[in-house]
């Protein structure tokens, strides 16, 4: 049985379980490029910026929520934005779920709480990105109703010396 909530920025950021969960929050979101990625690297200052990212986001612009387990334990969470172009869209920046609750609708829960809150919003499209290697996310989306979209492909140049 999970327990899934929306994280409410107040302002006060002394709150020792707030940042031990906003720590964690930046952990999981910049270390998920290694699922695809082998030899991503996260340092501690791309944690601090992606915490400092959530913290200056306008309150009423941020959607944070989490999946917690019976003993109260993080066991996902989904972070997104209302942006500003464009308009009436909402991107989802971030969505993790720890390996033993993959599969057991964690993920889905945490989009069909977005998609609440989008809709007391006004939103009207969500937005998202997703590895192309990601395959189970790749097919949750679409069994959700996402479409796909624009593809962005890198060629990485070797240089001649």
């Amino acid at each position: 049985m999970m327990n899934y909530r929306k994280i409410e920025l107040d302002g006060d950021y002394t709150d020792k379980k707030l940042e031990s969960l906003l720590i964690q929050v930046a952990k999981w979101h910049n270390l998920t490029p290694k699922l695809w990625r082998p030899d991503h690297k996260a340092s501690a200052t791309d944690i601090e910026e992606t915490i400092q990212r959530i913290l200056d986001t306008k309150k009423e612009d941020l959607f944070l929520a989490i999946a917690e387990d019976h003993n109260e334990k993080v066991q996902g969470f989904i972070w997104a934005y209302k942006q500003e172009e464009p308009k009436d869209t909402v991107m989802i920046l971030s969505l993790y779920v720890t390996e033993n609750y993959r599969g057991h609708g964690v993920a889905t829960n945490l989009k069909t709480l977005l998609e609440k809150w989008c809709r007391s919003e006004g939103i009207k499209a969500i937005q998202t990105t997703v590895h192309y290697n990601n395959s189970n996310m790749l097919a949750l989306n679409q069994k959700l109703g996402y479409a796909p979209g624009m593809v962005y492909m890198t060629k990485p140049l070797i240089q001649n010396d």
